[in-house]
């Protein structure tokens, strides 16, 4: 029974388990973020509506990246200083 569950969690949650180990080496705060919406959703009553909720935030978040970069200042590449990146 338990490796069934097991299994059965790995299946539906592979993408979030890949999702913390990446937010662990970068980010603690986005982990425990993630961690959080995963105990939420797999624990609370209303579970799937929140899931579908943050999916749907998420989404938006992405599109809104697209149009104000500054959202996500991991993403695009700061100017080295001094020029030596420019060799």
């Amino acid at each position: 029974m338990g490796l069934y569950h097991g299994a059965f969690c790995l299946a539906c949650c592979w993408a979030l388990m890949a999702l913390l180990v990446a937010f662990g080496l970068m980010n603690v705060i986005a982990m425990v973020v993630l961690a959080g919406s995963v105990l939420v959703e797999k624990t609370w009553v209303w579970g799937p509506r929140f899931s579908r909720l943050l999916g749907v935030a998420a989404r938006g978040l992405a599109l809104a990246v697209i149009f104000v970069p500054g959202l996500a200042p991991g993403l695009h590449q700061a100017p080295s200083p001094g020029g030596m990146g420019d060799m």
